[in-house]
Formats: structure tokens, C-alpha cells, sequence
């Protein structure tokens, strides 16, 4: 099947997936201008994942695709009729199809991307690690699957994600070698329709344009980048002399090569989008599209989309009457509570964050959180909690709030939990828990990273406070002014910069949420996103890598802060440029000087705001797809290609192996129950192309990649490692027997790697072990463990 009949059938079945959740969608977000169409293809999502994960913890393959389907579409018919009950049966198709239009347009956007770098590489990423994990799921009778670089068990890795890409591969016939850069392409287009439905809803409610709130939304989300690009730029045109002096803010990298760096991403013909996210020494702060661009199937990367889906169940708790309590209390337990058990198996990074939207919901609502316990106990807590500020955590003692937030003892917040349990109980890697006060940030590195969007923030919580019509030149340099004390101050403050910067932010959208004068949910974004950025100051997650306190936290939770925030940017800016264009004085009153020195102060908030934010995307096209298409090169998703070309003996021997362990699996592996027969190649203790036959196969090798050192610990696995050395390189054939028997070897691959890692002995010459395959590069080697037994034995 040609790429563009796998792209033509995953449309289809996305489509497809949009119409059947439409009715669940129309009842969750009924005041939604696009009758929730937007948001429809993420709760599709939501539940065939989630009916797939839990029906192939007993049995897994096509029939478990089309399970999933079965309860998708049951559950839309279910919705269906519940909305046609409350008059909301009613769609408008004309803006049905512009929902899938917009999600078209994400989908086409990263399959430009990916058609000019199709490659599954084992190089500058971990598309090897997913491209294995996708293998192992589709190989897999029942998951969790076993894992493809540690035989014999299952994996500690997130299998959610590949678990929804193996039901759309089912769906559509798709051969693996083009289900990631598809899969990716639609993760991409669910973030992008879910922006625009959100942010076009919140601006239009707010009264201003939908269309426009939802354009920026979308650009801020899905194609903003961080402001240290347009900062590297400008240093490239300061004398040299300068440029190094004043850059290395720009540069803090875990690399030795500046000031070689600087110049080399100072300019265009040189620029490299590699090294965006590296701006804060011993961080990883990325951004939605720089992780579409790096590629990997990572959940911080593709559940972003999910994270607007909690969002918008966020507003729609706020829009929900007090006396709608059932409504509430499903929106917020119901809704919430799925997002976050979908989180808890492909992102459990993002589960405190669909949590954190719940407990910001109940802040922000009208409603007294209270009045979601039904009866005369809820009167009661309502009766003696206090009113004002301290309301929902009043409530939160009476355990509702609390279990919003999930931190209290309720049921709900168990059965939040229990969503993901298959994954949480079996799966989830080694960690050490929570540090306080990590490594922090300056006031320049986080000003180079979030700059951008915290100085629309800040111009917004001060014009919803003085009026743009209002503001006069005074009001104006004291904003300005107070806006540099800050900074000042954050840059005087050392490591503590980025709090000193970060929390008044963080502090006035709160006020600004909770006095809610002129300010709506977007403040509440504001919080949500700001705060998650101002977190990552405070706390970290203890996890591999260990030596580096905020690495892998940063990573995972950065991009949820952008997400948020640029939810929060698109109405923002859609206000303000509203506001600066009908508060601009006609030429009659350019006397005005007050109405003209405001509205051109947040003109220019604004026009730099988009300069820095939007240079990434455009560069990221001239390099990434302009580029290598005016150097010739053919579009193509096939994520193998590269690798038959490069090693085309290798690969035809990978195909044969898979070939042959699928259709000669032994009655003895069946009776034992032990899953697909383990075989052996070099372990991948570096990056790139190592470990290909368990990669490309999801076969389960005894030693994969390094990676296992962060799921299963140093120790096991570098004993397996050392395991594999004795089999390849000893003389001793009873020592060889013990190894291969302990860890019941099937098979031995002996291919350029192996030769160029160990001395290999004479494998052939041993008893039990007979070669079955060989070409120029590989030969495969099959193991009999009755003529081994028997050997040792004598």
C-alpha cells in the first residue's frame, strides 16, 4: 500500500472516530460555537484507547481494535440519544466539517514535516525505543507486551501510546513502517482543532472574534516557539567581540563548543533547530512544535492535545450552573477523571496536570464546591465553610475540593487512579520520589524562554485593570516601569531570577481569576501554565538520569506549561489587538494623547510578542521541508527506507528472522507459555544503530538499549550485558549452555556489530547451536535446549 493510501485511510478513520464521539462531545460542551467538534476526535481517542488497554490485558490484536470501535460507537449512540432528549441533537455540519478541516490541516502540516525525514533513527532522539515498543504491542497476544530489549519481561514504559497507534494499524491494514509518522501527524492535528475550538470559544465568549482568538490560539500552541531564537539572531549581528561577551546567557548547553554555537545558530544558512531547547544549563525545555519536529512518540509530545481536551472539560465545569449538579460533578469526576486515567498510561507526567485543572475549575467556579455533594450534607458543608478567597479550601475539608485536586482520601480519586492500575502497578519505572528546590533558574533563562508570553501576560493583566482607553502615558511608563523593576530584580537575584520574575505573574492572574472584574478563564490559564513553569523552580521528580535533578522534569513539564499558556495567549492576544484597534484614535483625535500613547504601547507588546514567538516555524520549513525538496530529495513516510538502503543485508536478514520466528514458534515455547522465543544481539550501550533486530521486529533480545538502565536498574542490566558477552566470546561450550539455558535463547545473531564488539568463537562447532540463515553480513544461529541439556548433563 502506497503512502498516500495509508494517509487517505487514517483520515478516513480520524473522520470517522470525529462523527461517532460528536454526540458525547455536544453533551459535554453544549455552549461550544462548534458543537464540540472540535474536541470530538480527542475523546474518540480517549475511549478506544482506553477499551484497548483494558481489553488486551487479557487478549490482544484486530479484534481488540474493533472492540474498541464497538464501544465508541455505542457510547456515541448512547449520546446521541441523550442529546436529542435535551434538544442538542442538532448539528451544524458546516462547522462539523471545519473542525476536521482545521485537523486536516495539523495532520498535513507534520506529514510535510516527516515526508522529507521519514526516518525511524536510532540517532539524536528515541524513535528506536518507540518504533520497538510499537513492534512489541503489535506482536503482542495480550499486554502488557514483553519487552523487546529485556526479554522475558514486560516493559516499565509507557504503552498507551502505541497501543492506540497498533488499533488505527489494525483499523487501516498499515504496514509498521509508516504507523509512527502517520500516528504523529494525527497526535499533531488533535492539538491543533482542540486550540482552535477552545480558544475560539473562550474569545467568543468573552465577545470578541472566534475565529480570531482561534487562529492565535493555534499558533501560540502548536507553532509559537520560545524567544531565545530571535535573541541568537540579534547577537549575530553585534561585532563579534560583543556577541560573545553578552551571549553565553543564550548558550548555557551542556557542550564545550561555544562560542563555535553561537555563530553557527546566529545565522540562517547554518541555524539548526536542535538546539532551541537548550537554554538553562542541566534543562530540557521544549516546546509543542520543537517536539513535532525532534518526532519521537513521546507522551509529553502527542498528549499535549489531551491537555487542551482537560482544559476545555475545565471550562465547561465553569460555565455549568449551581444547580446543574450531576452535570458538574461528571464534568468534573467523570471527564476529568477519564483524561487523567488516559494520562496515567501513556503520560503520567500529565495526570497532576488534568488533576490541577480540576482543582483551578472548582477555585474559579461560582458555584460553592460543596453543592456536589448532593443532599442536606452538602448544605451543611456549605453552611460552615467560609465565603470568599478561602472557600474552595474550606470545602476542601469536607473532601470535595480535595478529591478535584486529588489529594484526598475520596473514592473518586481512587477510581482516577484505578484507570491506569494495569500500568501503574506493573509497568511504571524506578524513582525516587519528589526533591524540593532543585537547581533553579536565572531571571535571563527563563525571560529567554518564556519572555515572549510573559510580557503579553503582563500587558494584559494590566490593561483588564486600567482599560486601554483609560490608560494615559503615565499609567503606561509606570506599567513599563514596574515590568523592568522585575526584571531587575530577578537579574540582581541570581539563581532565584526566575521565581522573582515568574511569581508576580503568577500572583496577579490569580488575583485577576478570583476578582474576576473584567478577567475570564483565561486568567485561569494564566495560572495553570505560569504556574507550571514557576514549579519546575521548586520541585523535581527524582528519576533517571539521577545526576541531573531537573532533566527528564523539565522535559516532561515544560511543554504542558506552554500548552496552557499559549491556551491563554490566543484570547489574550486576540483582546488586546481587539482592543488596541478600537481604542485607536481617528486622526480628528490624535490629540487624544492618552487613548493614542495606550493603544500604541500594547501595539508594540504585541508586535513583538509575535516577532519573537514566530520565528521557529517558518525556519523549521525552509530547513526541514523547502529545503531538502529543492535539494531533490523524494517525499516518502516509509520509516524503513533508510534502513534497506543502508544496511540492506541486515535488513534482509531481520525480515527472514521475523519471518521465521512467526512461523516456526516450537510447541515447546507454547506449552512453556513464555511469549515469542528470546534471542541475542550486542546490546545498544550507545545511541543509533544498535540493537535493529529487536528494534525493527519487536522480538524480545536478552540486552537492548542502555534506556533499561533507567527501567530496570544498573545492575540487572549490565549483568545481562555482561551475560551476552560470555555467550558470543567464550571457549568454554558448557558456560555458553548455562547462559543461553538461564536465559532460554532461541536464537543467536551474529551480524557486523556483534563481530566488531566481541571475538566471536565458533558458535557452530558448539553442541545445540546450529546456523539456519546466512548471508554476507549475518549469520542467525538456532539453539537447540535439548541437545544443550543433554550436553551439560554429560
Amino acid at each position: 500500500m502506497s503512502g498516500a493510501a495509508v494517509v487517505a485511510r487514517w483520515l478516513v478513520v480520524y473522520g470517522a472516530f470525529l462523527v461517532a464521539a460528536l454526540p458525547i462531545a455536544r453533551l459535554l460542551f453544549p455552549s461550544a460555537p462548534d458543537d464540540g467538534a472540535g474536541l470530538a476526535i480527542p475523546i474518540a481517542t480517549v475511549v478506544v484507547t482506553m477499551v484497548a488497554f483494558y481489553v488486551g490485558q487479557f487478549s490482544f490484536g484486530p479484534w481488540t481494535a474493533l472492540v474498541g470501535v464497538a464501544a465508541l460507537v455505542a457510547l456515541g449512540a448512547v449520546g446521541h440519544r441523550l442529546a436529542r432528549r435535551r434538544g442538542l441533537a442538532d448539528y451544524d455540519w458546516n462547522r462539523v466539517a471545519g473542525a476536521f478541516a482545521v485537523f486536516a490541516v495539523g495532520f498535513g502540516f507534520v506529514l510535510a514535516l516527516r515526508s522529507m525525514d521519514p526516518v525511524m533513527s536510532g540517532w539524536g532522539g528515541e524513535k528506536f525505543l518507540h518504533t520497538g515498543l510499537l513492534n512489541a504491542v503489535l506482536r503482542a497476544e495480550a499486554l502488557p507486551p514483553e519487552d523487546m530489549w529485556y526479554a522475558g519481561r514486560p516493559v516499565r514504559y509507557y504503552y498507551g501510546l502505541p497501543v492506540f497507534n497498533a488499533v488505527v494499524a489494525f483499523l487501516t491494514d498499515t504496514s509498521v513502517k509508516y504507523v509512527h509518522n502517520v500516528a504523529l501527524a494525527g497526535y499533531f492535528g488533535t492539538l491543533v482543532v482542540g486550540a482552535y475550538s477552545l480558544c475560539g470559544w473562550i474569545t467568543r465568549d468573552r465577545g470578541y472574534s472566534r475565529r480570531l482568538g482561534g487562529a492565535l490560539g493555534v499558533f501560540f500552541v502548536a507553532f509559537a516557539g520560545n524567544a531565545v531564537t530571535i535573541v541568537r539572531f540579534a547577537l549575530g549581528q553585534l561585532p563579534r567581540d560583543l556577541a560573545v561577551k553578552w551571549g553565553r546567557a543564550a548558550f548555557n548547553l551542556n557542550r564545550s563548543d561555544y562560542p563555535q554555537i553561537l555563530f553557527e545558530q546566529s545565522s540562517l544558512s547554518t541555524w539548526g533547530w536542535w538546539d532551541t531547547r537548550y537554554v538553562v544549563e542541566g534543562t530540557l525545555q521544549e516546546f509543542p512544535l520543537y517536539s513535532f519536529v525532534k518526532a519521537d512518540m513521546h507522551g509529553h509530545t502527542v498528549t499535549t492535545g489531551f491537555l487542551v481536551l482537560s482544559a476545555a472539560l475545565a471550562y465547561a465545569y465553569v460555565q455549568a450552573p449551581a444547580t446543574a449538579r450531576k452535570r458538574r460533578a461528571g464534568l468534573l469526576f467523570g471527564g476529568l477523571g477519564a483524561v487523567a486515567g488516559y494520562f496515567g498510561v501513556t503520560n503520567t507526567w500529565s495526570l497532576p496536570s488534568a488533576v490541577g485543572m480540576a482543582w483551578l475549575a472548582v477555585v474559579y467556579a461560582g458555584p460553592h464546591p460543596a453543592t456536589l455533594v448532593p443532599g442536606n450534607a452538602g448544605d451543611r458543608l456549605q453552611s460552615v465553610a467560609p465565603a470568599g478567597e478561602s472557600r474552595p479550601f474550606a470545602g476542601a475539608r469536607g473532601g470535595v475540593a480535595d478529591r478535584a485536586r486529588g489529594g484526598g482520601r475520596g473514592g473518586r480519586r481512587r477510581r482516577r487512579y484505578a484507570l491506569a492500575s494495569p500500568f501503574l502497578l506493573a509497568s511504571v519505572p524506578p524513582n525516587e520520589g519528589i526533591g524540593l528546590f532543585p537547581p533553579r533558574t536565572t531571571a535571563a533563562g527563563v525571560l529567554l524562554i518564556y519572555g515572549a508570553l510573559l510580557a503579553l501576560f503582563a500587558t494584559y493583566l494590566f490593561t483588564r485593570r486600567t482599560g486601554i482607553e483609560d490608560s494615559d502615558a503615565t499609567a503606561v511608563a509606570k506599567a513599563l516601569g514596574a515590568v523592568a523593576l522585575v526584571v531587575g530584580v530577578g537579574a540582581l537575584a541570581g539563581d532565584l531570577g526566575a521565581i522573582v520574575v515568574l511569581l508576580p505573574v503568577v500572583a496577579g492572574a490569580w488575583l485577576a481569576m478570583r476578582v474576576r472584574a473584567s478577567a475570564g478563564f483565561e486568567a485561569m490559564l494564566v495560572v495553570g501554565g505560569v504556574g507550571l513553569v514557576l514549579a519546575m523552580e521548586l520541585v523535581h521528580a527524582k528519576v533517571h538520569p539521577f545526576e541531573l535533578a531537573r532533566w527528564n522534569t523539565t522535559l516532561k513539564v515544560a511543554i504542558q506549561g506552554w500548552v496552557f499558556c499559549g491556551l491563554a495567549a490566543g484570547p489574550i492576544a486576540a483582546m488586546l489587538a481587539t482592543d488596541v484597534r478600537d481604542a485607536a484614535p481617528s486622526l480628528a483625535d490624535l490629540r487624544d494623547r492618552g487613548a493614542t500613547t495606550g493603544a500604541a504601547a500594547v501595539s508594540v507588546v504585541l508586535v513583538v510578542v509575535l516577532v519573537s514567538s514566530s520565528l521557529f516555524a517558518p525556519l523549521v520549513v525552509a530547513t526541514d521541508i523547502v529545503g531538502p525538496y529543492q535539494d531533490g530529495e523524494d517525499p516518502s513516510l516509509d520509516g524503513y527506507e533508510d534502513h534497506r538502503a543502508a544496511h540492506p543485508q541486515q535488513v534482509a536478514a531481520i525480515e527472514w528472522f521475523e519471518d521465521e520466528v512467526s512461523a516456526t514458534q516450537s510447541v515447546l515455547w507454547m506449552e512453556r507459555e513464555t511469549g515469542t522465543p528470546p534471542f541475542v544481539e550486542k546490546p545498544g550501550l550507545s545511541r543509533g544503530w544498535q540493537n535493529p533486530v529487536s528494534t525493527l521486529t519487536g522480538l524480545p533480545t536478552v540486552a537492548g538499549w542502555f534506556h533499561e538502565t533507567g527501567y530496570r536498574g544498573d545492575a540487572p542490566y549490565y549483568q545481562r550485558v555482561d551475560d551476552v558477552g560470555i555467550i558470543y566470546e567464550t571457549t568454554d561450550d558448557r558456560s555458553r549452555a548455562v547462559l543461553l539455558d538461564k536465559h532460554d535463547v532461541q536464537y543467536v545473531w551474529v551480524g557486523p556489530l556483534e563481530r566488531e564488539e566481541y571475538d566471536v568463537a565458533a558458535l557452530g562447532d558448539d553442541p545445540g547451536i546450529e546456523a539456519v540463515y546466512a548471508n554476507d553480513a549475518v549469520t542467525v544461529y538456532e539453539v537447540d535446549h535439548g541437545e544443550l541439556v543433554d550436553h551439560a548433563a554429560a
